[in-house]
This record gives C-alpha cells, sequence and structure tokens, in this order.
C-alpha cells in the first residue's frame, strides 16, 4: 500500500513538471509569461527579438519609401532644372553666334566706311585737278571764239553759204540726172517711190516732165509724193492734170481715192464725195472702192 502510494505520487508530478499549469505558467503567448523553463526563456527571447527586428524592418521599409518618393521628387526637379539649362546655353550660343555676325558686320561697315572715305579724298583731289583744267579749256575756248569771229564769216553769212552749196548740189544731180533716157528716169523714179525717197524720186519725175515723157503717169507719181508729204493742194492739181491726159490708166482707182481724201482734207466735203462717187460707178470692184463701204 506504501508503494503504491509512492509511485502514484511520482506520477502525479511527473505530470504537473510536463503540462502547463491551469493558471498560466509556461504559456508563451501570455502578455508576463512565468514559470518557464530555460528553453522557453530563450524561445521568447528569440521571439521579442525577431518582433523588435520585425518592427525595424518595417520602420527601414517606410522610411525607403519616403526615400524613394523624395528621391523620385529630386529627380524630376533635377530634370526641370537640365532642360532649363540646356535651353539658356542653346540661348547663350545662339546670343554669342549673333555678337560675333554683329562684330564682323561692324567690322565689314567700319572697313567699307574707310574705304569711302578714302575714294571721297580721291575724288576730290581728282575734281579739283579736273576743276583746273576745265578753267583752262574754257579759256582756251573762249580765244577760240574770240579768234573765230574775227577771222571767220558770221552765222547769217553761213546760212548763205550753205544754200549755195544746196543749190550747186541740187543743180549737179539735176545735170546728172536730166542726161538719162527717159524710160531710165520712170524706171528710178518709180523705184525710188516705192521705197519712199520722195525727194529723189521726185527729181526724176520732175524732169520726166520737162521731157514730156508719159506726163500723165509722170503728173500721177507727182501727186502721190505731194499726197504722201501732205501737201493735199499740191497733189490735187497733179491729179486733175493726169486724169485730163488720160483717164484709162491702171492707176485711176488710187488717183480717184486720194484726190477725194485730199479734198476731204482741205475740209471740200461736196468735191470729195464727187470723187468717191466716181470711184465706186466707175471702179467698183477695185479694193479702194470696196474700202467705202
Amino acid at each position: 500500500m506504501k508503494k503504491t502510494t509512492i509511485i502514484w505520487l511520482m506520477v502525479t508530478c511527473s505530470l504537473l513538471a510536463n503540462e502547463p499549469s491551469v493558471y498560466g505558467a509556461g504559456n508563451l503567448d501570455s502578455a508576463n509569461p512565468y514559470g518557464l523553463t530555460s528553453s522557453e526563456k530563450h524561445i521568447l527571447k528569440n521571439s521579442d527579438e525577431v518582433k523588435d527586428l520585425a518592427q525595424g524592418v518595417g520602420s527601414v521599409k517606410i522610411k525607403l519609401s519616403h526615400i524613394n518618393e523624395n528621391y523620385e521628387g529630386l529627380r524630376s526637379v533635377t530634370e526641370a532644372f537640365g532642360s532649363k539649362i540646356a535651353k539658356i546655353d542653346s540661348k547663350i550660343r545662339v546670343l554669342e553666334e549673333n555678337s560675333l555676325a554683329k562684330d564682323e558686320s561692324i567690322k565689314t561697315l567700319q572697313q567699307e566706311v574707310a574705304d569711302l572715305k578714302t575714294y571721297v579724298n580721291e575724288s576730290r583731289t581728282l575734281q579739283d585737278a579736273n576743276q583746273d583744267k576745265i578753267k583752262l579749256v574754257l579759256g582756251e575756248l573762249s580765244s577760240l571764239i574770240d579768234s573765230i569771229n574775227s577771222n571767220y564769216v558770221s552765222k547769217e553769212e553761213f546760212k548763205k553759204l550753205e544754200k549755195k552749196i544746196e543749190k550747186l548740189l541740187s543743180e549737179k544731180k539735176v545735170s546728172l540726172v536730166s542726161s538719162k533716157s527717159g524710160a531710165s528716169l520712170l524706171k528710178e523714179g518709180t523705184k525710188l517711190f516705192n521705197k519712199k525717197s520722195y525727194s529723189e524720186s521726185k527729181l526724176r519725175f520732175a524732169q520726166l516732165l520737162k521731157k514730156n515723157y508719159k506726163p500723165a503717169r509722170s503728173n500721177y507719181y507727182l501727186g502721190e509724193i505731194a499726197y504722201f508729204q501732205k501737201a493735199y493742194s499740191t497733189a490735187i492739181e497733179h491729179y486733175k492734170k493726169s486724169i485730163s491726159l488720160y483717164d484709162k490708166a491702171d492707176y485711176m482707182p488710187s488717183l480717184l481715192y486720194h484726190t477725194g481724201i485730199s479734198f476731204s482734207k482741205l475740209k471740200k466735203s461736196a468735191q470729195a464725195t464727187q470723187f468717191f462717187d466716181a470711184l465706186k460707178q466707175s471702179y467698183p470692184n477695185s479694193k479702194e472702192a470696196k474700202s467705202l463701204n
């Protein structure tokens, strides 16, 4: 019996040693654990250190997050400043280039001004020299004019002499022309008329009248020369002589037409109408008659 009681006590003590107390002894999760073994105490100490370490890591993470945010902000500001600095550098380069260009322009302008001053000075010197030469030439010219006035003919006398020379030349021309045959004079006169060399043509047809060679045609051409020189009265006189001598010539449409125009230019409408009517009746298909329609 005594032996059985001892065994029971030993079992009971063993159970009490291995199981937590109903009052919380050995509870590691308790706020204030007690009744811990050395192993439990070591576990509890490690657990506290892990908690402290976890709290430290969390705090570091938070700080790292703040630092990262600050870094991103600083990076954005730095980039903005970098962009502004790049723009400022670009403006500085432009200003430097413009400054260099202006310096070159100023140098060029200064050189041009210097060259212009040199040119003006040279021109002034040359002008002064020319003025002296001009004065000298004017003096010589004045002396020459005085000499001419005293030793040569006057202007009126010179004109008289000029007319005499023209007359002599004209007489020489007439002499040369008059020596030619009527056929040659007619050919030359017509050719010169077509070239509008009216003075030379007139000379030949006048000689033809003197020779009485084809007077009707010669008067017609003399009338035409007077017509184109706007001497309408003279033209009408020659036209009348021509038509009175021969009214069947091939130039009759032109003669009638120009006679009518000549009277019109002289403000003689009635006579002009008579010749225009005669043209339309006698030569209705001519270009001159058709021009009146």
